[in-house]
């Protein structure tokens, strides 16, 4: 194996270029002074001070006087072995560790930063529709409160999106209080418990987004996109749907 190709390899267990370098001109050297390891080394002495200080540090090596100079030398190179392997064990203890923090710099970053939209009116529930669509859903998780979801809306105006937007094909899961109408063809439904509090309003949860729909007043609709928050929303629905009651009824379209 050429220098070359050694100072590579040290390099890609844990030296630096320099101190490779310096590792290598001291081995070759034997004990010698500073200014001898700096020339073979092709650096400066104040570089080499610095670097053989970081080797000795490392435990790899040594200094020792004789008469009134300062000789530096290497330890046995079984001894930069112990060094690498102890370090490749702490690199794999700082690498279980950094897995914890990828999900805070990915927030840090923006990558899985919540994309928070907002929709007001009727134009709100077209918007939700057709996100759903544009998203290619393949499953969606429905909560709702039915008796105050018609106390305050004309579901009439929006079955019909269904059909426009493909719903058809979207397994679509409804956790459900109160009485169910209009139950469409191939919707899983299920009853909450009939402890369950009434709310006015419906959540949506679909690809990774999450939708709130708020129909008393005004109709708002915020959709928040985000890995992270629909995966725990998908674990609560999922526990929910576990433990309500299966509806079994003839369903129209």
């Amino acid at each position: 194996m050429s220098q070359k190709q050694i100072t590579q390899t040290l390099q890609h267990l844990g030296l630096t270029e320099t101190e490779s370098r310096v590792y290598l001109a001291m081995l070759e050297l034997g004990p010698s002074s500073v200014q001898n390891i700096a020339k073979k080394a092709h650096i400066s002495r104040t570089a080499a001070y610095d670097i053989i200080g970081a080797l000795q540090a490392k435990g790899i090596s040594s200094t020792f006087q004789k008469g009134k100079k300062n000789f530096f030398s290497v330890e046995d190179p079984k001894r930069l072995e112990d060094y690498f392997a102890k370090h490749l064990d702490f690199m794999k203890t700082q690498l279980g560790e950094f897995k914890h923090f990828v999900p805070e710099l990915r927030l840090m970053q923006g990558e899985d930063k919540p994309k928070v939209r907002y929709y007001s009116g009727d134009e709100g529930i077209h918007a939700l529709f057709r996100d759903v669509h544009m998203s290619r859903a393949r499953e969606l998780f429905e909560l709702v409160d039915v008796d105050r979801l018609y106390e305050h809306v004309d579901q009439e105006r929006f079955l019909p999106l269904r059909k426009r937007y493909s719903f058809d094909s979207i397994a679509v899961k409804a956790l459900f209080r109160g009485t169910l109408r209009n139950a469409v063809k191939g919707v899983q439904y299920r009853r909450l418990k009939s402890g369950a509090k009434v709310f006015s309003g419906e959540i949506w949860l679909y690809s990774d987004r999450i939708a709130f729909t708020k129909f008393e007043g005004d109709i708002e609709v915020v959709i928040i996109e985000n890995k992270t928050f629909s995966a725990a929303m998908r674990t609560i629905l999922q526990i929910a749907w576990e433990s309500a009651d299966p509806v079994r009824m003839s369903a129209t379209s």
